[in-house]
């Protein structure tokens, strides 16, 4: 299994730029991703190098790999399983080089720089664009299991399931902002293996950079209807879909009657490092 994750907003005035700048710096990147709301942008968790390598980080039994050139995309493993994931406009994207904070940027001249977050759970993926003259959909390819599949879900993020109809990558829901926190809009659409960020801004008077993401945990989420949240019927629920599954005592944590005090139904969320957590609607 796998799963999704996570985010980014916030700040006041652009970063840099023209609208005729394409080079994307290092600087640039940081500048843009300093400016997001706190919390949105994940932590990056400490890593090792290699030849080959900008960042592997290997936690509970998953490993996750943020190559030196961006055409060679991310490897995400868990177990048996590996899923690679494409980097969007990687053909003008430099080497990667690992930022202050622990996530690697790759530096482009074609107005689009990706920025890698390899995190406990999974992997943020930043999008940064410079320019009016970016282009507007951002293709992440996904090395789906054998027979499996890359599937939006109704509160508009995607999985990625293998041939049983099991989750074993999760994103969040997308999200876009500009240079001065303003929500850009975006949404996901899948493209036979490819999970497609649409992110809207040339039609529209936008701060540049815009930066958008997608968030990709290894783990799944599954929504329980308001008459089955409690401990023994989410836990039964969660035994069905998560191997070696230990709860119901896992679940106490997790504020189910917090998660559901709109009275609609919470989802559920699991990553294979043990982690469990709920939101509402």
């Amino acid at each position: 299994m796998v799963a999704s994750l996570a985010l980014i907003c916030t700040w006041v005035g652009p970063a840099y730029a023209s609208e005729d700048v394409d080079t994307v710096s290092v600087a640039d990147v940081e500048r843009a991703l300093a400016g997001v709301r706190a919390g949105l942008v994940e932590d990056a968790a400490a890593s090792s190098r290699t030849d080959d390598a900008v960042a592997v980080l290997d936690v509970g039994g998953s490993t996750a790999t943020v190559p030196r050139d961006a055409s060679e995309g991310v490897k995400l493993a868990v177990g048996d399983a590996v899923v690679g994931i494409s980097l969007p406009a990687a053909e003008g994207g430099e080497a990667g080089v690992s930022l202050e904070s622990g996530a690697v940027a790759y530096p482009s001249d074609n107005g689009v720089a990706n920025t890698v977050v390899p995190f406990s759970d999974g992997v943020q993926m930043l999008t940064t664009i410079a320019s009016s003259k970016a282009p507007e959909r951002f293709a992440y390819g996904i090395d789906v299991p054998v027979g499996g599949s890359v599937m939006l879900v109704e509160d508009g993020s995607a999985v990625v399931a293998d041939r049983d109809g099991i989750t074993v990558l999760t994103t969040n829901v997308p999200w876009a902002v500009d240079a001065n926190g303003a929500a850009v809009p975006t949404r996901y659409e899948v493209d036979g293996t490819q999970l497609v960020q649409v992110v809207e801004h040339t039609a529209r008077d936008v701060a540049y950079p815009v930066v958008a993401d997608p968030t990709y945990w290894w783990g799944g989420k599954t929504w329980i209807p308001a008459n089955k949240v409690s401990i023994s019927q989410t836990a039964s629920i969660l035994y069905a879909l998560i191997p070696g599954f230990v709860g119901p005592v896992a679940l106490y944590n997790v504020g189910l009657g917090l998660c559901n005090q709109a009275g609609k139904g919470i989802w559920v969320y699991w990553t294979w490092a043990g982690d469990i957590w709920c939101t509402g609607p």
